[in-house]
């Protein structure tokens, strides 16, 4: 008897070890370091010739006691870093040339993170420490050193490059304007007579075009999220609540492997299909209406954006799927012209003004009048570490972006919203579908509810 539990508590250690092995195996996923110092390389080059610092979140700009810590997106595009209270400290080489022909080459990169506090680590968990001796290949920086030196290694580079490129402006919708305000007044306070340029500019370009590693890694988040929109094709029907398939959904991406969502849920039934933005998710689904679920989520801290309209009870009326045939037709419009050199904005002849124009002549509303003005929001936009990446929407496309084809018809007065939102990569020669699995005909829908 003696053995056999013996047996049983070692198979149950053995399992434990495994579950985690596998937890592991989906677990934050940074990619090849080398390609952050690849970017902090470029970034240098492409400056003026000064030093480069950001500031990481502290666990209080994310309220990380009530959910998990995430970090300033532009410092971990540059460090790979998602711990709390970091800088990050660039310094160039003396340049080369004059002018145009001037070259600024990475001298020093210095990443400084928080010295060991062995109590609060009760708390947390193990952190590492700069003076760890695995701090350089776990971190992807030749130096590490701690936090409390970061002011006296400022003041000295600073000796030689009087300039300091860094964040004076916050990202759109990030919420980390209060963030962003006490790191410039705290680098004005350390360095009075140092001279400021945004570095803003310079990184979101970057951004724009996704390495193979981001591209991995957004893959990963779109087919986790594509698994949650095909279980709620299967679970949506009458008397289902709204928040129901939102936490449904919320499951199935992230025991994918997903950390969180990308942004709060959206499952608006009847009239809350044309609210845009409706995330409440509190009412119950009813026979005869349509559900728009604008729902998806992130793996590794990269975003997914994903919607789909369904006919709750299964099957489309025959004015509803009237108007979700208009926006299948636009989609297919804008997907059909999508490829480098083409453009998103609504100037010229983008992406946009073709699904545009596609409304507008296709359809009527209940006065007769054309579709276009129910279509109220962008075509497109980019995703990466924010759902809503840093974009140029005048600016050609070029291979390696990554964007959304999302055109939408919101009719209140018929209580009518269709929005369909699938995620494509620009490629040399056009586009790659991320999203291709997830049916978009309206005949597919119905036969995969029906299911």
């Amino acid at each position: 008897m003696r053995r056999l539990v013996t047996t049983s508590v070692l198979a149950a250690l053995v399992a434990t070890a495994l579950a985690i092995t596998a937890i592991r195996a989906v677990a934050w996923n940074r990619g090849n370091l080398a390609d952050y110092h690849e970017r902090r390389a470029r970034l240098m080059a492409e400056t003026g010739g000064g030093v480069v610092v950001l500031f990481g979140y502290n666990e209080a700009d994310v309220a990380a006691s009530v959910t998990t810590f995430h970090q300033n997106e532009n410092f971990y595009y540059l460090t790979g870093w998602n711990e709390p209270n970091a800088m990050m400290l660039l310094v160039p080489k003396a340049s080369t040339g004059a002018g145009r022909d001037q070259t600024v080459e990475l001298d020093k990169e210095v990443l400084f993170i928080p010295a060991h506090d062995y109590r609060q680590e009760k708390w947390t968990g193990p952190k590492l420490g700069p003076e760890d001796a695995e701090a350089p290949s776990r971190t992807g920086f030749a130096v590490v050193r701690s936090a409390s030196l970061f002011q006296a290694d400022l003041l000295e580079a600073l000796k030689r490059f009087p300039k300091i490129y860094t964040e004076l402006t916050p990202q759109p919708e990030s919420g980390e304007d209060a963030f962003q305000a006490e790191m410039v007044a705290k680098l004005r306070k350390i360095a009075p007579l140092a001279t400021m340029e945004d570095v803003r500019p310079l990184v979101s370009r970057m951004r724009t075009i996704k390495s193979s590693g981001e591209i991995q890694l957004i893959r990963r988040a779109v087919d986790a999220s594509m698994e949650a929109h095909l279980a709620a094709i299967q679970a949506v029907k009458p008397g289902k609540w709204e928040y129901e398939i939102a936490a449904l959904m919320k499951y199935e991406f992230e025991r994918r492997g997903c950390e969180w969502p990308s942004y709060p849920p959206i499952v608006g039934t009847g009239f809350f299909s044309t609210v845009l933005h409706y995330d409440e998710d509190d009412h119950q689904m009813q026979a005869g209406d349509v559900v728009v679920m604008d729902v998806a989520g992130s793996f590794s801290g990269y975003a997914s954006d994903i919607t789909r309209t369904l006919p709750v009870n299964g099957r489309f009326t025959p004015r509803q799927r009237e108007i979700y045939d208009v926006v299948l037709g636009a989609q297919n419009a804008a997907l059909a012209a999508a490829r480098p050199g083409a453009t998103t904005g609504r100037s010229g002849n983008s992406l946009d003004r073709i699904a545009r124009d596609y409304i507008n002549s296709h359809g009527k509303d209940l006065h007769g009048k054309p579709l276009g003005q129910y279509f109220i929001h962008g075509l497109s936009h980019g995703v990466g570490l924010n759902v809503h990446d840093p974009a140029d929407y005048n600016r050609p496309l070029e291979p390696g972006m990554v964007i959304t084809i999302e055109p939408g018809v919101y009719i209140p007065e018929e209580k009518i919203g269709v929005r369909i939102e699938d995620m494509i990569l620009i490629t040399r020669d056009g586009y790659e579908l991320l999203t291709q699995r997830l049916p978009r005909n309206p005949d597919e829908i119905e036969k995969v509810m029906s299911h």
